[in-house]
This record gives C-alpha cells, structure tokens and sequence, in this order.
C-alpha cells in the first residue's frame, strides 16, 4: 500500500482523532508511576470490563484513576443522558472485586 501509514493510530478518515501516535508520545512523559499501594491491576479484569460494558450500555463513561499519591482507586462514572457525574473511591487495600461487582449490579439495574 503506496502512501499509506501501516500504523493504524495514525489513519486518517473521516471521523475520529487522527496523527495519535505523536499525540501519545507527547503524553508519555507525563506518566509517572503512583507511590502508594493503590493498583487496578489486583482488579479481576472481567470485573473491570463487566462495569465498561454496563456503563456504555446505559449512556455512560467509567474512568479509572488512582489518588495522585497512589494511595487509593478512583472510579467516575459520567451519564451522558443526564450529564449526571459520581465519583467513586476505594482505599488502596480495599476488595476490587467486590467493590466493582457492586457497581455492575448498580448500573445493570
């Protein structure tokens, strides 16, 4: 393919972001790594998409974060609909599994 990128962050058509690849590396040096005991990782991932996927299916973003000390988690959840927002938080020792089942079943009501 002649005059084509083989990368597809940088396609470019008519709908969405283009050229991400430097848009990432420019980010990239804003990431540090937390201090605290927070991490998302100990999370069953099933757990983690199971709340994307409900959330999406009812109009809403779920963003997962951490405190800037890495001491805890943060989930917020944005409804499109309403323009609604929560932000949720979770201690850095705190059962994920158990606090993420929690959301699912909110948002799957």
């Amino acid at each position: 393919m002649s005059g084509t990128s083989s990368n597809s962050l940088d396609k470019k058509g008519k709908r969405g972001s283009t050229n991400n690849t430097s848009r990432l590396a420019a980010f990239g040096g804003a990431i540090e790594k937390q201090r605290g005991n927070a991490d998302w990782g100990r999370a069953d991932p099933r757990w983690i998409a199971a709340v994307v996927v409900a959330a999406s299916a009812a109009n809403m973003e779920a963003a997962f974060a951490l405190t800037k000390d890495g001491g805890a988690h943060g989930l917020k959840l944005f409804d499109y609909g309403s323009g609604e927002r929560v932000q949720l938080w979770f201690n850095g020792d705190a059962d994920l599994d158990a606090e993420l089942e929690q959301v699912w079943q909110k948002l799957s009501q």
